[in-house]
């Protein structure tokens, strides 16, 4: 398992370079994690090419996937693309 801090809340963000969703959403997660605190929250980009055995670990079928953890459980993930505003909430939500 990945766990930095168990007070922060973590979001691995599983995505490939070949991946046309993935290549749509980096400008939104760049912004995104521009504006985090990077005391509360931190987004951990994780190339499902290089980390297979983390992939499969947390069960990655498709990318994007971005999985939350917060005091070491998983409490939320979704997979496909998802709005600023919407990521922004889930990040509201569990930080």
């Amino acid at each position: 398992m990945f766990y930095l801090n168990l007070s922060m809340l973590e979001i691995l963000y599983f995505s490939a370079p070949w991946c046309g969703p993935c290549k749509a959403l980096k400008p939104i997660i760049d912004k995104i994690e521009f504006e985090l605190d990077s005391n509360k929250v931190l987004i951990k980009r994780i190339d499902v090419d290089v980390e297979a055995k983390l992939s499969i670990e947390y069960e990655i079928s498709s990318v994007p996937t971005f999985v939350f953890i917060k005091d070491k459980e998983v409490v939320d993930r979704f997979t496909g693309v998802k709005s600023m505003k919407e990521i922004q909430s889930l990040i509201s939500k569990w930080s």
